[in-house]
């Protein structure tokens, strides 16, 4: 398979340093100056069609390696690959471009990653414009689409999306995220705050679409259960590292880390 998205080495800290900063094997945060190690040497890669997920409590650093994939973050070290170009630190136009056509994501909270302002179809639109796509009767059409193809009520397209349902929102970030066919969607917490029967159907349309397009995704999560439904294979990141990886189901069902055994049984119990 090829790789869509490649994280090679990735270190990120917030706060300045110092000569005696956090060692790789030492806590996350500094002693000495306060500084805390976000990442620290994280490497994965996403290949075509794949579904890798990132598990952690917070502050292990699962957002800012989702963040250093959206190129929102540079990293202090090391380099991140999308579609086999060293995209680590770019800027400006080229960007732009990555972001609107190869890179689709889903916040965590709809007002992150929509203008609530905005109709439903609207939103999907918009994303087209930034990347370039023009023609009224083909981004409508194409907006038409993502629409049903998200389980929205087509009548509610032309609705101002502040009146949507949290987990209707959530499907709007969905079809927006999708409306340039990126290789890549990254998902942050897709499900958080949603009632769970809610959340079992965003769920469920997200496998979908996965299985339907086989676009890759990479998905964060506090939550085994979503982690379970919609990755093939699992990072678990403790303090900014990686203690554990393999196949989503092996991993959960034999965790051989005490750290993952401590998330397994936490949200078992």
């Amino acid at each position: 398979m090829t790789s869509i998205l490649e994280v090679v080495d990735v270190s990120v800290r917030y706060g300045v340093g110092c000569e005696r900063c956090a060692p790789a094997d030492g806590p996350a945060r500094c002693p000495v100056c306060g500084s805390v190690w976000a990442c620290r040497g994280l490497s994965f890669d996403v290949d075509s069609g794949d579904v890798m997920g990132i598990v952690g409590e917070s502050g292990s650093g699962k957002s800012t390696a989702l963040a250093c994939a959206n190129l929102d973050l540079v990293p202090l070290s090391g380099r991140v690959r999308l579609l086999g170009e060293d995209v680590t630190g770019i800027g400006g136009a080229r960007r732009r471009e990555l972001r609107a056509e190869a890179l689709g994501i889903v916040c965590q909270t709809p007002a992150q990653g929509l203008d609530l302002d905005l109709t439903a179809g609207g939103n999907v639109v918009s994303r087209m414009l930034a990347a370039g796509a023009r023609g009224y009767e083909a981004l409508r059409r194409r907006a038409s689409e993502l629409v049903q193809a998200t389980e929205l009520p087509l009548e509610r397209m032309d609705a101002v999306t502040s009146t949507f349902s949290g987990g209707m929102q959530q499907r709007v970030q969905v079809a927006r995220a999708l409306a340039t066919r990126p290789p890549i969607l990254l998902l942050d917490e897709p499900t958080s705050g949603l009632d769970v029967s809610v959340q079992v159907r965003l769920l469920d349309l997200l496998r979908r679409i996965q299985l339907e397009t086989q676009v890759a995704m990479l998905v964060v999560s506090h939550d085994l259960g979503v982690i379970r439904m919609l990755a093939d294979r699992l990072l678990v990141m403790r303090q900014g590292r990686i203690v554990e990886r393999g196949l989503t189901d092996q991993l959960l069902n034999d965790p051989r880390h005490p750290y993952t055994q401590l998330l397994v049984s936490s949200q078992l119990s």
